[in-house]
């Protein structure tokens, strides 16, 4: 009754844009859930101590060595870092960056989160494209969403004090729905470059740490996964979103 009140009010472009509206919220709010069960299980992991004695530093470094890539660095994450990346592996820098907490922590997390890293930086070394391509736009896989309002308000300026037409602001259009494209095969290469990564990581902890500790890291690992496709649902959503709301805007318009 209701989904019938609904369509009778709304028409199909309408209803669709309405649904995915709804979609996309719930979406978000399990990779919000998704991201705290990680939060969750990093904290915990990182109270215990791995029975290496290694801290995520000295973990990293053994291992980028052992595995012939002793130029790449290990580095601490400044704060910029650290707000937008997090632990990660820079391609440009040739360095794995870790959090404060993780660097000098001798955890179990610390020690899996330098091992899924390091195995970031083998992909690199060994020429993996999916892994090369996420790397390169990674940043603005980050920043790109953000753009999407400044840059069309930009163009609509432009349009009503300079140009009296709308050229500037299709165009900021075209450039922020690229923008959002390459945010969304960001996001679409995370699960299998992190996956690839995880599964290198679980083979270098599973001889040196204890069975126990290894449970422990795979069940972090897998809360990573699940945010990771999370993630992915996300995008996919919000760019159905996108493109039904252009579709909208060009129809008022018409």
């Amino acid at each position: 009754m209701k989904v019938s009140f609904l369509a009778a009010q709304f028409d199909g472009l309408e209803f669709a844009y309405l649904l995915i509206c709804i979609l996309l919220a719930i979406a978000v709010v399990a990779a919000f859930i998704a991201q705290i069960v990680v939060a969750v299980g990093y904290w915990r992991g990182n109270r215990i101590q791995n029975s290496m004695g290694l801290s995520g530093e000295a973990f990293a470094r053994k291992l980028l060595d052992e595995n012939g890539m002793p130029d790449v660095k290990v580095k601490k994450c400044g704060i910029l870092r650290t707000l937008f990346f997090g632990n990660h592996y820079s391609l440009m820098k040739r360095t794995v960056y870790l959090r404060k907490f993780t660097i000098k922590k001798a955890s179990v997390t610390s020690v899996a989160i330098a091992a899924q890293k390091v195995a970031l930086a083998e992909q690199h070394r060994d020429g993996d494209r999916k892994m090369i391509v996420r790397g390169r736009l990674q940043g603005l896989g980050i920043f790109a969403p953000a753009l999407f309002i400044p840059l069309v308000a930009a163009g609509l300026l432009v349009d009503i004090f300079v140009t009296g037409s709308l050229l500037f602001t299709a165009i900021a259009l075209v450039i922020s729905f690229l923008f959002i494209v390459f945010a969304f095969i960001v996001t679409l290469l995370n699960i299998p470059v992190e996956k690839k990564a995880i599964a290198r990581a679980e083979e270098w902890l599973g001889t040196a740490l204890t069975p126990e500790e290894n449970e422990r890291v795979k069940k972090v690992f897998r809360s990573y996964m699940v945010e990771y496709v999370l993630q992915f649902v996300v995008a996919i959503l919000r760019v159905i979103q996108l493109i039904l709301k252009l579709l909208l805007a060009l129809r008022r318009n018409n």
